[in-house]
């Protein structure tokens, strides 16, 4: 079980300007050691053309091409959220079960991660419809026309384009090591209480809300501390961009991205 005495972290967290070089550009290999930005949006336009007309056509060779262009561009915006598949199939002029198929596709190929809800809560009546994400941010800020840490930050999707960044990273990290038989889920009650991250696992239950800005306030706690008495858990983590580990409160401890 997790143990409050026993969290473990690096020295020295990594610096802001990294961070978001890196939340920017995405985590494939050739744009994140570039710093040419021409290279990488050049980089980019051409791995989603080849993902679409080579790989995807590769595997799906009736795929509409043109369709599924598009349908990707409209994912980018309705990433973080639980998508209306007929509002979707409406923009892309496609049907319903056509869009699941390209959610699926998606998810297959690995630019979409489908993260499920938690519906093991012992108190409150849950929204079971799973939300998605866009994988890759750098791919994402690319779909939206996003070029600079600022545009990003005046974007309405910069609080689920930051959420998405820190859920990847630490699914990566997490599939890296030797733990095996843990889940990644996200929670919603029907009143509209919301954890980003739930990880359940050998190690128990840990619940995890993230949040951009570089202070969060006691408010913003209530849903996290909440959940960590309903189910007699030791903790839960707040990730954001604060420069100090602290705890917030005796059931909350706050972790810098720059640390994970």
């Amino acid at each position: 079980k997790l143990d409050k005495q026993k969290i473990a972290l690096p020295s020295k967290p990594i610096e802001s300007n990294h961070i978001h070089y890196t939340w920017l550009f995405g985590g494939y290999p050739e744009p994140i050691l570039s710093e040419d930005e021409k290279f990488i949006q050049l980089w980019l336009e051409h791995y989603r053309g080849t993902y679409v007309d080579r790989d995807v056509a590769k595997f799906f060779p009736k795929l509409n091409r043109h369709a599924y262009q598009r349908f990707l561009s409209i994912l980018g915006k309705l990433s973080g959220t639980i998508i209306n598949k007929s509002e979707v199939a409406r923009s892309v002029e496609i049907d319903e079960k056509t869009v699941r198929e390209y959610i699926n596709i998606a998810a297959g190929t690995f630019l979409w991660r489908i993260l499920p809800s938690f519906e093991k809560n012992i108190i409150k009546a849950v929204v079971k419809m799973p939300k998605g994400y866009m994988r890759d941010s750098g791919l994402l800020h690319y779909l939206l026309k996003i070029h600079s840490i600022d545009e990003l930050y005046e974007h309405p999707i910069v609080g689920s384009s930051f959420e998405t960044f820190v859920i990847e990273e630490l699914l990566k990290g997490l599939s890296s090591t030797l733990v095996t038989n843990w889940q990644a889920y996200y929670y919603r009650t029907r009143n509209g209480a919301e954890i980003d991250l739930i990880l359940d696992g050998p190690f128990g239950l840990m619940p995890i809300e993230i949040k951009y800005g570089i202070k969060t306030n006691l408010k913003q706690l209530k849903t996290l501390t909440s959940f960590v008495k309903d189910h007699n858990i030791p903790f839960g983590v707040i990730i954001n961009q604060a420069q100090e580990v602290e705890w917030l409160n005796e059931h909350v401890i706050q972790i810098p991205v720059g640390y994970i």
